[in-house]
């Protein structure tokens, strides 16, 4: 599990289904831009390439494209200097902020985990699927891209592109190496592991109180990662580890077991920042191998809906 901040989800069936076509990013932050301008909602100390791109999380490039459409419609100056200005000239007008567009590659994403977690490998087709979602075929191949990057997709030459399916025999195989790989970075590097750092991912696993939910904030797994410094054993999380991400992500999760994770990450966390080594590691495992029953719990589940 390599996911952050963790809050329940729900495992009803989500069908995949044609959604409307929306605008893209770069005219979603043209519009709403114009938007915010015209209303005197701007801020003029973000009135630049890199505080726009840092305020719509978003690349240089959407925001270079969305300027050039505000500086040909006058919404925007630049001035010799490069600066980027509100022109006095602009017509203030209460206008309803721009509506973001979908997140294309998330939505994508999770329609294929569902299909890989069915055990289903139909075949994904670029037209079929731009067409299906109402996005543009570029978009279409840029996510098939990079989900095949993340091992969910797979490309066959001449083919084309299949969902991965759960293979309980992967599932398996794959907890089986981590653990080993896991618990080879955390010896390797926990004489240098930070207190700071244990006790602030230790607080932001909350096992709930009351009407309080739980939380989980997996990032324990790729700090000692990171930190072992073992290209190798980095080179598997990269490579094998966004797969099983992902299918994490999708699971439903019941307070109760998320409850009871947060409480499993702290004792990792409190027996590291105590020293307790063998306590640590072999929480470390169990935690690890959870993995396997929350994935089977999901596809039971999905099973069962499938079926009704």
């Amino acid at each position: 599990m390599t996911a952050s901040t963790r809050k329940p989800a729900t495992n009803e069936l989500r069908p995949v289904q044609q959604r409307p076509l929306n605008m893209n990013i770069s005219e979603f932050i043209a519009t709403d831009l114009r938007a915010r301008i015209q209303s005197g909602d701007a801020l003029t100390e973000n009135l630049t390439l890199p505080g726009l791109a840092k305020h719509y999380s978003v690349s240089m490039m959407p925001v270079r494209m969305a300027v050039t459409v505000l500086i040909e419609d006058d919404i925007v100056h630049k001035e010799p200097n490069g600066r980027l200005t509100i022109p006095a000239t602009v017509r203030w007008k209460p206008v309803e902020p721009a509506t973001r567009p979908p997140d294309w590659t998330a939505i994508v994403q999770q329609d294929a985990v569902r299909e890989s977690l069915l055990g289903e490998s139909r075949k994904w087709k670029i037209n079929e699927t731009a067409e299906q979602y109402g996005i543009g075929r570029a978009m279409v191949q840029s996510i098939f891209q990079r989900l095949a990057g993340m091992g969910i997709l797979e490309h066959e030459p001449r083919c084309g592109w299949r969902v991965r399916p759960f293979r309980e025999e992967d599932l398996d195989a794959y907890l089986d190496v981590r653990v080993v790989l896991e618990l080879k970075a955390f010896d390797s590097c926990r004489e240098r592991l930070e207190p700071v750092a244990l006790r602030r991912i230790h607080d932001a696993n909350r096992s709930g109180r009351g009407s309080t939910k739980p939380l989980i904030d997996n990032s324990l797994h790729q700090y000692w990662v990171d930190l072992s410094g073992n290209r190798y054993v980095q080179d598997f999380f990269a490579r094998h580890g966004a797969y099983y991400t992902a299918l994490y992500e999708y699971a439903a999760i019941d307070d109760r077991l998320l409850a009871k994770i947060a409480r499993q990450h702290r004792a990792i966390l409190s027996a590291a920042l105590g020293r307790k080594w063998r306590i640590a590691r072999d929480a470390l495992a169990e935690d690890i191998e959870s993995l396997r029953p929350i994935l089977l719990e999901t596809i039971r589940t999905l099973g069962v809906a499938k079926n009704r």
